[in-house]
């Protein structure tokens, strides 16, 4: 079973400029993840998917190859995974097929460790699992939420009453934290959706789990650095 890492970084960002880039704790934000993947020497191949040159030489000194991201899936517009499909039938690493794994991971979640990782590919090693996307904790209640229109409240839930429910009643709910995700090869091929399937999840603490958008973000994530999580 061969597995191939990518690692997706396209040189334009809106909110945060240069964000792939962007200085944290001392090195660029890709870094961090980079050096994350390589050290948990899961991996054949670790893939750094850009149109930029600046984002690649900040990692070109470890044991990455490049991939040419085409200018249609370096746009805002295109999406990771229209990009991922893409790679997959035109990278070197065409011959892989079958239950291969092929993962990808997002620069702008930097905290993910080696343990992490290497969870992942032991569940997707498995019989009968196709992907395994790791998770983090919705800190919100959900039974909680509620849609607007104009100024009219309309709860999602039909059991919220007054306002509150019981905390013993509350269940815990998880989203995708979006640090990685990965597959059969063969099944996302087929699929293009890593939500099909017998799909398994790596569960990502909160104070790890940080996604970076902005500069709040960064702000935010030096004080976890920093040990301050008060903010």
């Amino acid at each position: 079973m061969r597995k191939l890492a990518v690692i997706p970084a396209r040189g334009g960002s809106t909110r945060l400029k240069d964000k792939n880039i962007y200085p944290l704790g001392g090195k660029p934000l890709i870094r961090w993840i980079t050096e994350a993947v390589v050290e948990s020497d899961s991996f054949d191949a670790v893939v750094i998917s850009t149109d930029s040159d600046e984002i690649f030489d900040a990692v070109s000194d470890l044991p990455v190859e490049r991939h040419e991201r085409p200018e249609a899936h370096a746009t805002t517009k295109a999406t990771v995974l229209d990009a991922m499909i893409q790679l997959m039938g035109t990278c070197p690493h065409e011959l892989m097929g079958g239950d291969d794994i092929f993962s990808y991971f997002l620069p702008t979640c930097p905290f993910v460790s080696t343990t992490d990782i290497k969870k992942g590919i032991k569940k997707l090693s498995g019989k009968m699992v196709d992907s395994v996307i790791s998770m983090t904790e919705l800190q919100d209640t959900l039974q909680l939420a509620c849609l607007m229109s104009d100024d009219k409240v309309l709860p999602v839930f039909d059991n919220l009453e007054c306002g509150l429910t019981n905390s013993k009643f509350i269940k815990k709910y998880y989203k995708p934290s979006g640090a990685f995700y990965m597959s059969k090869w063969d099944h996302l091929l087929e699929n293009r959706n890593f939500f099909k399937g017998n799909v398994k999840g790596v569960l990502i603490p909160t104070e790890r789990s940080i996604d970076i958008n902005d500069e709040y973000d960064i702000l935010f994530a030096e004080s976890i650095l920093r040990g301050d999580t008060t903010q």
